[in-house]
Formats: structure tokens, C-alpha cells, sequence
């Protein structure tokens, strides 16, 4: 059979298909971009990092101090032996009443009986002589003697008995240093005596006053 035979097709050409290719990808490329159209514009998301918080320090709960240890006890026999000073000192006084007085020191007496010695001899001579200086300096000398024994008996004696005639002696008979002694010591002899014999203070400013020469 020849090509010339009218009832053999003539050969399809090649060109044919490549434009059926080209149609197809021209029509995927358009549903393409009506479906981009369709979907509208894509949101980009955008993680922001937050920054973790900064750790916090512990802080520890406040302790209280320790109390102060008690002061070690000084060395000493009574600690050393284990005893305690309170326990090893005596009581002052028994019970829970009033705390007794102290135990007032022991008289003198043989101080004592010099000093009123002195006293009489100046009193045995002031009846002869009332304007002999030795026997009143006698008497400054009895009264620093009783003072010092702390002789109650001995006090009350000078101060009822002695003491008048030697504030009424005139000061043209007395020797001034003898009374002014006796006036500077007066009040210690006072606080000797008994509370119902001492003088009170009126009485004492008045002696003392009349011990002076001249008088005030």
C-alpha cells in the first residue's frame, strides 16, 4: 500500500503534543492562584521569647542570739569547794521581817574613864582657878577620849553635866581654842547618847553658838 492511498490517515504531527502540555500547566497554574486569592494572605505567626524571671536568692529567716552564758564564778576557796557564795555567807538576819541593825562596835572603856578624868580634873581646878587654860585644854583633850570609846554612859555624863557650864563660861574666862574643839566635836558626842537624852537640832545651834567667842 503506498502513502498516496486516500484511505491510509496521514501521521499525527508531534507539535500537538506540546501544546496540550503547555495548555495543562498554564490551567494548574491558574487554579493555583485563584486558590492563593481564595485563601487570602497567610499570617506569619511570630514567637516572642519572654525572658524567664531572674531566680530570687533565699533569704534565711532571722535566728534569734543565744543567751549570754552567766559570768564564770572568780577562783576562790568557796567555789572551788562547790559551794555557792550565797549558801556559804550567813544570813544578815532570820525571817522576812525588818533586816536587824548592825552590831554597834564594842565601848572602849578604858578610854572612856581617861576622858571623864580629864573632865573632873578641869572641873576640880575651874572651881579654884575658872581662867587656867591647861585645865580647859584638859577638857578638849576628855572629849576627843570619849568620842573615841564610844561610851554612851560617858556622853550623856558630859553632855548634862559638862557641857551648861562650859556654854556659860564668859569669854573672858575661856580659852578659845578649848571651846571652839569642843563645839567641832559636839555633834558626834551628841549621836552617842540615848535617843531620849540627844539633843535635838534647836538646842545643838544654840550650844554651838555659845561656844563661840565672841558669841554671834
Amino acid at each position: 500500500m503506498s502513502m498516496d492511498d486516500p484511505l491510509v490517515p496521514p501521521p499525527r504531527s508531534s507539535g500537538g503534543g506540546a501544546l496540550l502540555a503547555v495548555t495543562g500547566a498554564l490551567v494548574l497554574s491558574l487554579l493555583g492562584n485563584v486558590g492563593l486569592l481564595l485563601r487570602g494572605p497567610r499570617v506569619v505567626e511570630r514567637r516572642v521569647e519572654v525572658a524567664a524571671p531572674a531566680p530570687t536568692a533565699l533569704v534565711p529567716p532571722p535566728q534569734e542570739c543565744p543567751p549570754a552564758p552567766p559570768p564564770e564564778c572568780p577562783a576562790c576557796p568557796v567555789c572551788d569547794a562547790g559551794v555557792t557564795v550565797a549558801a556559804a555567807t550567813p544570813p544578815s538576819h532570820t525571817g522576812g521581817g525588818t533586816p536587824r541593825p548592825p552590831r554597834p562596835l564594842p565601848v572602849d572603856q578604858d578610854a572612856a574613864a581617861e576622858g571623864e578624868g580629864h573632865l573632873n580634873h578641869a572641873e576640880t581646878v575651874g572651881e579654884r582657878d575658872p581662867v587656867q587654860v591647861a585645865a580647859q585644854r584638859r577638857v578638849a583633850d576628855g572629849v576627843d577620849r570619849i568620842v573615841a570609846s564610844r561610851s554612851p554612859q560617858s556622853a550623856e555624863r558630859f553632855i548634862t553635866r559638862n557641857l551648861p557650864a562650859i556654854a556659860s563660861m564668859d569669854c573672858a574666862f575661856r580659852d578659845p581654842a578649848a571651846a571652839e574643839h569642843v563645839r567641832m566635836r559636839l555633834r558626834e558626842m551628841n549621836a552617842l547618847v540615848r535617843p531620849e537624852v540627844r539633843l535635838d537640832e534647836a538646842r545643838l545651834t544654840r550650844y554651838e553658838r555659845d561656844l563661840r567667842c565672841p558669841r554671834e
